[in-house]
C-alpha cells in the first residue's frame, strides 16, 4: 500500500497539530456540542450548506453526562439534551439549508432556527463557498426550577419566562476532493436576554469556529480522514480533534479528544442500504475532566439520508456507437 502526500496535504495537516497544540483551558460555552461535528457542518457554518453535492437530511440526539442527577428536588431535567435537524440542498451555484436546534441544560432551555444560503464558485482545484445564515433564537429559563435562599422573597419571579431575537452568522469554507477547512462566525450582533430580570442581562457572545478535515485513501479498503474543531468567543478556545477511518466505503471507526473535558471519545457508524443514501452514526464520551459532579459519559446518535442534487435545465445527451447525431 503506497499514501502520496502533496503540499496541500502537509498544509493541512500541520493546521490540524497547530489547533490541538495552542488549545487553552475549555470554558463554559452558550452553543450546543456535538461529537459528531464533522458531519454536520451546516450547524457550525452557514457556507457549508450544499456541500459536497448531495441533499442531506440529518437528526440527531445527544444526552450530555448521562446519569446526572441534579441536588435541587424542582429540576427534574436531568442530564442536558439536545436535538438537531437540518436539511442542506446544492442548486447549480448555490447551496440552501435550514435546521432547527432544541437545546436544554436544566431550567434553561434553547431553540435555535435558521435559514442558511451559500454561493459556490470554482477556485484553483477545489470550491470556494461564500454563506450566511438568518433566523431566530429563542431562550428560556424556567423560575419553577430553582432553589432560592428566601422563597419568599417577593422580588422572586415564577414560571416560564422566553425573549426571541434575531440571529445572523456568515462564514466561508474551502472544499477540495482531499481535504476542506471553514470558518465563521456566530451571532453576529450579539443579541441580549433579560429574561424577567430589568438589570441583569444574558447575551449571546460572538463566537468563530474552525474546523477542518484531511481525506486520503490507504490501499483500496481504506480511507483515513483527520477531523478538527476548534471554537473561540476570542477570550477563550476551546479544541477537540481526532481521525476517522472508513472500510469499503461502508463501516465507519473513530476517535476524537476534547481538551479538558472528554478524554476520548469514540465514534462509529454504518450505511444501511447499499446506494449509501441511509447512513446511521453514534458517539460516546468519556468524560473525565470539569467539575466532579458531571456524569461520566455521554452518547450521541445520528440519522443521515442523502439524495443526488435536483437536476435542473435539458437532459444530458447520451450518445451510443449505434446513432450518431
Amino acid at each position: 500500500m503506497t499514501l502520496t502526500f502533496t503540499f496541500r496535504n502537509i498544509l493541512c495537516i500541520g493546521l490540524l497539530a497547530y489547533c490541538l497544540l495552542v488549545a487553552g483551558k475549555v470554558h463554559a460555552q452558550k452553543d450546543a456540542q456535538f461529537s459528531l461535528f464533522s458531519l454536520n457542518q451546516l450547524y457550525l457554518n452557514p457556507a457549508a450548506a450544499g456541500a459536497g453535492g448531495l441533499t442531506t437530511f440529518q437528526l440527531t440526539h445527544r444526552t450530555q453526562y448521562v446519569g446526572y442527577q441534579a441536588t435541587n428536588p424542582n429540576d427534574a431535567g436531568g442530564a442536558l439534551s439536545t436535538q438537531l435537524f437540518s436539511v442542506s440542498m446544492p442548486l447549480k451555484n448555490f447551496g440552501v439549508g435550514f435546521y432547527a436546534l432544541n437545546d436544554k441544560s436544566g431550567p434553561r432551555n434553547d431553540q435555535d432556527f435558521k435559514i442558511s444560503a451559500a454561493y459556490h464558485f470554482d477556485l484553483g482545484a477545489g470550491k470556494l463557498q461564500l454563506g450566511a445564515s438568518a433566523g431566530l433564537f429563542r431562550q428560556s429559563i424556567d423560575y419553577g426550577q430553582l432553589r432560592y435562599r428566601d422563597p419568599d422573597d417577593p422580588l422572586i419571579l415564577s414560571g416560564v419566562i422566553s425573549q426571541i431575537n434575531p440571529d445572523f452568522a456568515v462564514g466561508a469554507r474551502y472544499e477540495h476532493e482531499s481535504y476542506y477547512v471553514g470558518v465563521s462566525l456566530n451571532h453576529l450582533l450579539k443579541p441580549q436576554y433579560q429574561l424577567g430580570t430589568d438589570t441583569g442581562t444574558n447575551p449571546l457572545p460572538r463566537t468563530v469556529y474552525l474546523n477542518a478535515g484531511l481525506n486520503f485513501g490507504v490501499g483500496y479498503l481504506l480511507d483515513v480522514q483527520p477531523i478538527v474543531l476548534a471554537k473561540t468567543d476570542i477570550s477563550t478556545i476551546s479544541v477537540e480533534g481526532g481521525a476517522t477511518v472508513t472500510y469499503n466505503k461502508r463501516y465507519w471507526l473513530g476517535g476524537t479528544y476534547r481538551q479538558q473535558d472528554a478524554f476520548f471519545i469514540l465514534m462509529g457508524g454504518l450505511y444501511l442500504l447499499p446506494d449509501q443514501s441511509l447512513k446511521l452514526s453514534g458517539a460516546y464520551d468519556l468524560v473525565i475532566g470539569g467539575n466532579k459532579s458531571k456524569a461520566p459519559s455521554s452518547f450521541e446518535l445520528q440519522l443521515s439520508y442523502a439524495i443526488s442534487a435536483l437536476k435542473t435545465g435539458k437532459k444530458t445527451i447520451i450518445r451510443t456507437p449505434r446513432f450518431r447525431y
